[in-house]
């Protein structure tokens, strides 16, 4: 595919840019927010979220589609309305969207964080909202991301406000509040 880009950091930053054309709010998550904000690590997917009304979908797949992203408009909204997120292709790199499924994605909007990234201004998950995310998949790689990020973060890392969003959402005695205090106790 002549069109691809050779590694996902640069299809985040195309995607960004294809983004702004649209003017869709986004911010890049996964693996390159958790390298801008704790330790870069190897990827095969582009998270990105988009902060859209079910109306702007289209736009969102427009911009997707001009950069030769491959997806089927009618599993991605499917998937959007089932699971708050679709599945596009891009040569090799699975592109993850994340669309508002949950009051917090609003949240994650407000507190995203542009950084000039060659040259131009891109715009990523706070530390904060992408350790909420990860405390919401829980998978173990999160878990890994997790320990890293409070690590590198420490004061910075606004543990707070982390905590205050996951026991809004999932109670004070849930397996991921535990597993968050433990962190950020471990990290004195």
């Amino acid at each position: 595919m002549p069109n691809a880009p050779n590694d996902p950091f640069e299809a985040g930053l195309r995607i960004a840019q294809a983004l702004e054309v649209y003017s869709i709010s986004y911010a890049l998550g996964g693996a390159l927010a958790y390298g801008i904000w704790g330790i870069p690590r190897a990827t095969i997917d582009v998270d990105v979220n988009v902060f859209v009304k079910d109306t702007e979908l289209p736009d969102v797949f427009r911009a997707l589609e001009s950069l030769g992203i491959e997806l089927d408009r009618k599993t991605a909204e499917q998937e959007h309305k089932a699971r708050g997120m679709f599945v596009g292709r891009w040569g090799m790199y699975r592109i993850d969207v994340f669309t508002p499924s949950i009051s917090f994605a609003w949240e994650a909007e407000r507190t995203r964080v542009g950084k000039r990234v060659e040259g131009q201004n891109v715009y990523f998950l706070s530390a904060e909202a992408l350790a909420v995310f990860k405390l919401l998949f829980f998978r173990n790689k999160d878990l890994v991301d997790l320990e890293r990020l409070v690590a590198v973060q420490g004061e910075r890392l606004d543990a707070a406000y982390v905590r205050r969003h996951i026991v809004s959402m999932m109670g004070e005695q849930d397996e991921r509040v535990l597993r968050w205090d433990g962190l950020t106790r471990a990290a004195g």
